[in-house]
C-alpha cells in the first residue's frame, strides 16, 4: 500500500536528472512461511492519506497558474512542482510549490506554501549539507505521505566524487500548516558499491491518535540479488515525536525466521547464504551499530537498532542449517565461526548459542582425538605477512617437506627421520601468483563496501583493482573506533585463471583445486582439506568429514598453515614458529 502511494504522488524535477529511488523488490517472498514459523506481531495498517497528484510547472515559470490561481515565484525562484490542497485544517486552494534558483539566486530550491488567504510563506528550504558545484544537479520529488504531512525528497547526482558515505539525498517529512513545519528529516549516502539502498517515508496515523506517525523503511541487497526491508517507526505525540524501539527489531526477526523456514526444505537452502548477505549489507546500510552506516538523522547522527543480536542467532542457525541440508559440513562450521563477524549480544548467551550450533555440527562429523605432535627439529624460513602457501607440504609417500631457510627437509610423520633433502625436492614458492603473474599481497575487510576483497598486485608491484569474494565483511569489524575485530587466519590453495581459491578462517572461498600446489590446504591428491578452527582441525574431503580433538581446547586457535597428507592419517602446521606433525587416534573416527 505504502508503495502505492508513492506511485500516485510521485513528480520529478525532470530538468534537473530526474530519479527513481523505490524499485520493487525481488525475491523477498520466494518461500511462505510454516505455521509452526514463529512471527512477530503484526504492524497495525494506518489509514492512507488522500492521493493527490504532483503538477510539474512549465519550463522557466515565475508565474504558473495551479488549478484556479495564479501564482507568483519569488524573487531569483522558478516553480518545479505544485501540491494543490489535501492537508488536514487547510483549504482545497492552498497550494504547497517547489521552486529552484536561477543565476540570479544559486540555491538548489525552496518550498513556499500558498495558503488560499494571506501571504506565502517559506516552509522549507534545501538543507546545507547536500553537495553543490559545477559537477552536481539536483532533482526532487513531493509527495503527501500522511493527512497533515508531505515528504520533500531532494537528491543530487554529482559526477565528481564524494567522500565515502557523504549524504547526497535529503527526505524531509514537513507539517506545512505548523509554525514550525520540520517533522523529521534524514540525511541518505549512495549505496554501496554493487549495492542498491533506497528509502520510502509515511507518515501516516499509525495509533489512531490523530497525529501522523513517521515510518522509515529502509531497502538493502546487492545488485545481483535479492533486497530485503526493515522499518523504521516514529510515534507523533502532544510532546513531540517518541521513537518505538519495537522497530527494526521486528524486521530484522521477521527476515531471519523466513530464512529458519529455507533452510529446513533441500531445494530452498541452496537460497538461504544469499538472503543471509542481503540481511547483514541492510544491517551494514542502515544500522549505527554497524559503524558503516549510510542513512543518518537531519542531524548527521545514525540511526540506531538496539539490540538485534537475537535475529543474528537466528540468521547464523538458519546458515548452519542450510549447510547440513546440502552436506556442506565445512560451510557450517565457516557460518558458526563468522558468527562473531555481527551483533552477538551478551557474552554468556553469545557462548550458549555456540554450544548449540557446535552440537548440531558434531553429529555430522568423525570426532578424531588428537593423540601425538611430533615437534621437528628444523626451523621453518621466515614469511611474508602476506597471504601465502605454508612452508610445510606432504609428500605423495606420506613423508613431510618443511621449507628452512637453507633448503629443504624431509621427515618422517613419527619423527623417525628429518634429513637435508635439498637434492631430493625443489623449494616451492610461497608467493600466490596468477597464471597471468599477479600477485596476492593480501586481504580486506573494507567499510566503504561490503564485501570482503583480496588485494593483488602486477608482477612489478603496481597495484592492481581488488578482486571481490562473495563473502559479506564483519560489522562493526574494524569500521568502529570502539570495536574488536580479530583478523581471521587465511590458507591460499591456489590461483587459477578465476580467482584465488583459499580458506578465510573456516570457510573456502573460491573452487577447491584440482592440482594443489604445494604448501596448499589440500593434500596433493586433492582428495583432503585441512582448516584450523576454534574447536579442532577441520578435516573435509569424506563423506563424512573429521574434527580432530585435542586436550588442549585452547590449541588449535593457535595453529597457522596447516597441510593434511593423502590418506587424511597426519596433518602438519606451524606453532609458535615450530613445525609439528599431528597424529589422531587411528582408531578413531
Amino acid at each position: 500500500m505504502l508503495l502505492a502511494l508513492g506511485v500516485a504522488c510521485d513528480a520529478f524535477d525532470s530538468d534537473r536528472q530526474p530519479y527513481t529511488p523505490f524499485p520493487v523488490a525481488s525475491g523477498t517472498a520466494s518461500v511462505q512461511k510454516s505455521p509452526e514459523a514463529p512471527v512477530s506481531a503484526p504492524i497495525p495498517e494506518p489509514a492512507a492519506a488522500a492521493e493527490r497528484e504532483v503538477q510539474s510547472a512549465p519550463a522557466r515559470a515565475r508565474e504558473w497558474r495551479v488549478g484556479e490561481r495564479l501564482i507568483t515565484a519569488p524573487d531569483g525562484l522558478v516553480f518545479r512542482l505544485a501540491l494543490a490542497g489535501g492537508l488536514v485544517g487547510g483549504s482545497e486552494r492552498d497550494i504547497l510549490a517547489w521552486l529552484v534558483g536561477t543565476p540570479e539566486k544559486p540555491v538548489i530550491g525552496e518550498l513556499w506554501s500558498y495558503p488560499e488567504a494571506g501571504p506565502p510563506r517559506l516552509v522549507a528550504a534545501a538543507p546545507g549539507f547536500l553537495p553543490t558545484g559545477p559537477t552536481c544537479a539536483h532533482g526532487a520529488r513531493l509527495r503527501q505521505t500522511g493527512p497533515s504531512s508531505v515528504t520533500l525528497d531532494i537528491k543530487a547526482t554529482c559526477t565528481g566524487a564524494l567522500l565515502p558515505r557523504a549524504p547526497e539525498r535529503s527526505v524531509s517529512v514537513l507539517a506545512p500548516l505548523r509554525a514550525q513545519p520540520l517533522v523529521i528529516g534524514f540525511q541518505v549516502a549512495a549505496p554501496a558499491a554493487g549495492e542498491r539502498l533506497e528509502i520510502d517515508v509515511a507518515s501516516l496515523d499509525r495509533d489512531a491518535d490523530g497525529r501522523d506517525d513517521i515510518e522509515l523503511s529502509v531497502r538493502a541487497g546487492a545488485l545481483s540479488g535479492s533486497d530485503v526491508r526493515a522499518r523504521f517507526v516514529w510515534l507523533e505525540r502532544a510532546a513531540g515525536l517518541s521513537r518505538d524501539m519495537a522497530e527494526p527489531r521486528a524486521s530484522f526477526a521477521e527476515l531471519a525466521e523466513l530464512e529458519t523456514v529455507r533452510a529446513n526444505n533441500h531445494k530452498s537452502s541452496l537460497e538461504v547464504p544469499e538472503h543471509v548477505s542481503s540481511v547483514r549489507r541492510l544491517y551494514a546500510s542502515s544500522c549505527a551499530e554497524s559503524g558503516a552506516p549510510r542513512v543518518f538523522m537531519d542531524s548527521g547522527a545514525g540511526i540506531e537498532c538496539g539490540d538485534v543480536s537475537a535475529a543474528f542467532e537466528t540468521l547464523t542457525a538458519a546458515e548452519v542449517s542450510a549447510s547440513l541440508e546440502q552436506g556442506r559440513v565445512g560451510d557450517g562450521f565457516a557460518a558458526l565461526e563468522r558468527h562473531a563477524w555481527f551483533p552477538t549480544g551478551e557474552a554468556l548467551k553469545a557462548a550458549r548459542f555456540e554450544k548449540r550450533q557446535l552440537s548440531q555440527l558434531m553429529q555430522r562429523v568423525a570426532p578424531r582425538r588428537v593423540i601425538k605432535l611430533v615437534p621437528l627439529k628444523a626451523r621453518p624460513r621466515a614469511l611474508d605477512a602476506t597471504p601465502h602457501f605454508s612452508p610445510l607440504s606432504f609428500h605423495a609417500d606420506g613423508s613431510l617437506l618443511l621449507l628452512t631457510a637453507e633448503g629443504v627437509v624431509r621427515a618422517a610423520p613419527d619423527g623417525r627421520f628429518e634429513y637435508e633433502a635439498s637434492d631430493e625436492v625443489d623449494p616451492w614458492p610461497t608467493l600466490v601468483v596468477s597464471p597471468a603473474g599477479q600477485r596476492l599481497v593480501g586481504i580486506t575487510f573494507p567499510c566503504d563496501r561490503s564485501e570482503v576483497s583480496w588485494l593483488q598486485t602486477a608482477a612489478d608491484g603496481t597495484p592492481l583493482p581488488p578482486l571481490l569474494t562473495e563473502l559479506v565483511a564483519p560489522r562493526p569489524g574494524n569500521c568502529s573506533s570502539g570495536a574488536s575485530f580479530t583478523l581471521p587466519k587465511v590458507s591460499p590453495t591456489a590461483w587459477s585463471d578465476a580467482t584465488v581459491s583459499a580458506f578465510v578462517g573456516a570457510g573456502l572461498l573460491g573452487a577447491p583445486p584440482t592440482q594443489p600446489p604445494m604448501g596448499s590446504a589440500f593434500s596433493p591428491n586433492a582428495r583432503f582439506s585441512v582448516v584450523a578452527t576454534n574447536w579442532g582441525l577441520f578435516v573435509g574431503g569424506n563423506d563424512k568429514p573429521a574434527l580432530w580433538i585435542f586436550d588442549d581446547a585452547a590449541l588449535p586457535a593457535r595453529l597457522t598453515d596447516c597441510v593434511v597428507s593423502n590418506n587424511a592419517q597426519a596433518a602438519a602446521c606451524l606453532l609458535g614458529g615450530r613445525a609439528y606433525v599431528i597424529l589422531p587416534d587411528p582408531k578413531s573416527g
